[in-house]
C-alpha cells in the first residue's frame, strides 16, 4: 500500500511537492551546489524533518562548518542532523549493496517517524562510487531505479548528487533517466526524459546482454 504524503517546501522550488521526491543533482559549480543544499536543509529544519547527509569529499566536521556559513542553524539542530561518509554508510562491507542501501533508506524513514519527526530528507554525494572495486554500475543503477518504488512507502526526500566533471557522460544519462526530479541551475524541474524503472531496467539488461554477446 502507498503511504499517503504530506505536501513540502524543498526550498529549491515555489511550489510545494509530495514528500518522498527521488531528485537528481547534476552539478558542475560546487559553490552553487552548497548553497542549493543549505537551502534544501533550511527548509527541512523549518518542516520538522529530519536531516541525512551522506558526505564524501570532505569530512562531516568540514560539512557541518560550511552549512553553518551559509545560514543552516546547526549548533542548535545538531541532534536533528545525521552526517556521515558516503562510503562508509553505502558500504559497510567495503562493497556497495543495492540490498542493503533501500533498508537503509526505509529504516531510517521510519525511525524518523518513530522518533515524532514530521517527515525526512537526505542528501547523498555519489562520487564514492568512482573508486575501484566500490560499486559496479549495474549495482547503482539498480538502487536508483528501485528507490522509486521505495520512496512510495518510505516517503524520505531524495537528492543525490553527481559531479558532472568526473562521471562518464553516459552514466549521466543513465541516472538522469530514472529520477522523476531533476534540480537544474539550483531551480527543481521535472524531468521530461523519467522512464519507469521497471522499464529502464529491463531495458538496459537487454542492451548490455547484445553489447556482450
Amino acid at each position: 500500500m502507498v503511504k499517503k504524503t504530506r505536501k513540502v517546501s524543498l526550498g529549491v522550488a515555489d511550489e510545494p511537492f509530495d514528500e518522498g521526491r527521488h531528485i537528481i543533482y547534476v552539478y558542475r559549480d560546487d559553490a552553487e551546489r552548497k548553497k542549493t543544499m543549505a537551502r534544501f536543509f533550511r527548509q527541512g529544519l523549518a518542516e520538522n524533518d529530519r536531516l541525512l547527509y551522506m558526505v564524501d569529499d570532505i569530512s562531516s566536521a568540514e560539512m557541518v562548518k560550511e552549512l553553518q556559513e551559509l545560514g543552516v542553524d546547526t549548533d542548535a539542530r545538531i541532534n536533528d542532523f545525521d552526517l556521515y561518509p558516503g562510503h562508509y554508510a553505502c558500504c559497510p562491507d567495503a562493497y556497495f549493496s543495492a540490498e542493503f542501501m533501500l533498508g537503509v533508506v526505509a529504516r531510517y524513514y521510519q525511525s524518523a517517524m518513530d522518533q515524532g519527526y514530521a517527515g525526512a530528507r537526505g542528501i547523498g554525494e555519489m562520487s564514492w562510487a568512482l573508486e575501484e572495486n566500490r560499486a559496479h554500475l549495474e549495482d547503482l543503477l539498480v538502487y536508483e531505479a528501485r528507490l522509486n518504488r521505495v520512496l512510495q512507502n518510505h516517503p524520505l526526500t531524495t537528492v543525490c548528487q553527481y559531479d558532472a566533471s568526473r562521471f562518464d557522460p553516459a552514466v549521466i544519462m543513465d541516472m538522469l533517466t530514472i529520477h522523476p526530479l531533476m534540480i537544474v541551475r539550483g531551480q527543481l524541474v521535472k524531468n521530461p526524459g523519467f522512464m519507469e524503472p521497471e522499464r529502464f531496467l529491463e531495458k538496459y539488461r537487454s542492451q548490455n546482454t547484445m553489447d556482450h554477446a
